[in-house]
């Protein structure tokens, strides 16, 4: 990851009711000496974090181009990914915020310290916007370790925040290129993904279902588990999702994690929330998709036969009439164990 940007705006208010002041700056940040160190925090912010993953839009129309996109495609030039000048386009952005958390409504709305970023990493370009504190601490002198009072700030937690994917954000057609943490209260959340402009893309919860349920296999593959062991896993998270939905409660990336593999959650959260899979901390979720979890069984004295819903009607043919079932496929090893029988090699 290289960092081609990095400036810093203060945006807050001390007390509620009282209207947010700015101190904004003039020109980028300084960052020679901190390079590595201060990349580490930057990349963490959204590393850890649990997000959610959309795209630009107003009202739920991701054809109109909120007041941040429209400044996006102010500064960046057509076709090309660079910011004509960073400073004015984050001072710009800022007094957008400032604006917006001074509205009556949200009168309680603390505000910050706003990080903007720009920077590469795996020939994407990113910008990323993330509020942050000040946290008071105690600091000791090098000589004579004499104790004072520090004041920092927090880049080991994100409370609220913004990535945007700047190059899949120009590809045609492209609606996962923000990923965004806006905070669990409700007036928090709306205020920011209204700063920002983002909102979840609309096929979400087909493609964050379908893709659970793939991470599930994937992850359980890699823990060596066998095909029933991960069936398990997944009937383990329709159960969880199932009742989550029964008792009117989002569903939470994090809580699936715990719930399916309690041992390894952080693990499991990693590749969940990689760019392979992509999948929101707040999952929502398709009905249809769900169905796909659910595992077919059934046992005799002597027949077992168990396969996923999702192969129903497709790799599997029910015939009601004559109360039959059809593989159109069938695994290799049965294949083979069939052949062996019917075709037995002569000693």
């Amino acid at each position: 990851m290289a960092i081609n940007h990095v400036i810093l705006h203060e945006v807050k208010r001390d007390k509620d009711g009282e209207h947010a002041t700015k101190n904004l700056r003039i020109v980028e940040n300084n960052v020679q000496g901190l390079g590595k160190k201060l990349t580490d925090q930057l990349m963490n912010l959204f590393a850890m974090a649990n997000l959610n993953i959309g795209e630009f839009g107003l009202n739920s129309d991701p054809t109109l181009e909120p007041a941040f996109e429209q400044k996006l495609n102010q500064f960046y030039k057509p076709k090309k990914l660079e910011c004509r000048s960073f400073v004015d386009m984050t001072r710009d952005m800022a007094v957008m915020y400032q604006d917006i958390i001074n509205e009556q409504a949200l009168y309680s709305v603390k505000g910050g310290i706003l990080v903007f970023y720009e920077y590469e990493q795996k020939n994407n370009t990113y910008l990323g916007i993330a509020v942050v504190d000040r946290i008071d601490g105690i600091n000791a002198d090098n000589k004579s370790l004499d104790l004072t009072d520090s004041t920092i700030i927090d880049l080991n937690r994100l409370h609220l925040g913004a990535s945007i994917n700047l190059t899949k954000w120009k590809e045609e057609g492209n609606t996962r290129y923000i990923r965004f943490k806006t905070g669990r209260a409700v007036e928090v959340r709306d205020y920011f993904e209204r700063f920002i402009g983002c909102q979840r893309d609309k096929k979400a919860a087909i493609k964050e279902t379908r893709a659970l349920k793939n991470v599930i296999q994937a992850y359980g593959k890699s823990k060596d588990l066998n095909d029933d062991e991960i069936a398990i896993k997944i009937q383990d998270a329709h159960s969880f999702i199932s009742h989550q939905q029964k008792k009117g409660k989002e569903v939470l990336l994090s809580s699936i994690a715990n719930s399916v593999f309690p041992d390894s959650p952080e693990d499991f959260l990693v590749l969940a929330k990689s760019e392979k899979y992509e999948i929101s901390e707040q999952i929502a979720i398709s009905s249809a998709e769900l169905k796909r979890y659910v595992r077919l069984a059934g046992r005799s004295k002597t027949m077992s036969i168990s396969f996923d819903m999702d192969l129903l009607d497709d790799v599997v043919q029910f015939d009601e009439k004559n109360e039959t079932l059809i593989f159109n496929e069938i695994p290799v090893s049965l294949k083979d164990a069939i052949l062996a029988q019917k075709n037995p090699k002569k000693e």
